[in-house]
């Protein structure tokens, strides 16, 4: 059964699937995943109507995260959309979160997320909103993938906790995260942390500003330039990152 609702699915997103569509997306994500060819909007759409065809809200809770983990396992963008718009939307209110997460660590064991986009998309729409409902347990499960073998996992210990930046009851956690993180060069693991301190700066920017800080040293250049925009201290910084560079490359040159 399972295997026949996302083949109609997938003739579906086909039906309403564009090249021109298709190839911005694969140069923007520099050919890392294959699109069909089909925007957020009409994903959107299309899932929704195909739910509703198939009656799917008659399916256990189990048996619908089930399809919903399938789709994300696809190799297509849009296929692992679908899926984690299926979470976000019918699911997320009325599934545990033991059990969300559990799906979601065996995804990420299975590689069925590669590329920064839909694991985003996951941490976004699901990880995100599953911390604010569910509070510290989720969180700390969560944080807990900082130390998996996986990239797209562990990028995810982090990228979620955008969704809470502003409650201080989460700072402790995302500041152990961010400092076990932090010493990899990954460029992805990076703008990661980069993005919390983004969103952290603009409600608590002393905070931020203590974490740049603490990191400095740490944090890649790209996150400097862009990452603490928000913060008083950035044209500071940029001078700083920028001496240092002048002078590693004075010392090399020696």
């Amino acid at each position: 059964m399972g295997s026949a609702l996302i083949a109609d699915l997938q003739r579906r997103l086909d039906e309403v699937a564009d090249r021109g569509t298709k190839a911005w997306f694969e140069n923007y994500l520099k050919q890392a995943i294959s699109y069909r060819g089909v925007k957020t909007p009409a994903v959107a759409k299309t899932v929704a109507a195909w739910r509703s065809a198939h009656e799917l809200h008659r399916l256990s809770d189990r048996d619908q995260l089930g399809l919903a983990a399938a789709l994300i396992r696809q190799d297509h963008a849009e296929d692992k959309f679908v899926g984690t718009l299926y979470i976000q939307r019918y699911l997320l209110r009325r599934v545990d979160a033991e059990a969300i997460l559990t799906t979601t660590e065996d995804l990420f064991a299975r590689g069925a997320f590669f590329d920064w986009s839909t694991s985003d998309w996951f941490s976004v729409r699901v990880l995100g909103p599953l911390i604010k409902r569910h509070g510290s347990r989720a969180a700390e499960r969560i944080a807990g993938w900082r130390g998996t073998t996986d990239l797209w996992q562990r990028r995810s210990s982090i990228v979620p906790f955008r969704a809470v930046v502003r409650q201080e009851a989460y700072h402790a956690l995302i500041e152990a995260t961010i400092a076990t993180l932090v010493k990899e060069r990954e460029r992805f693991i990076q703008t990661g942390i980069g993005w919390v301190i983004s969103d952290l700066s603009k409600a608590h920017p002393t905070r931020a500003a203590a974490l740049v800080e603490r990191h400095f040293d740490d944090l890649s250049t790209e996150v400097i330039r862009r990452h603490t925009r928000y913060l008083p201290e950035h044209g500071d910084y940029k001078a700083r990152r920028s001496a240092k560079a002048t002078l590693s490359r004075q010392r090399g040159a020696n």
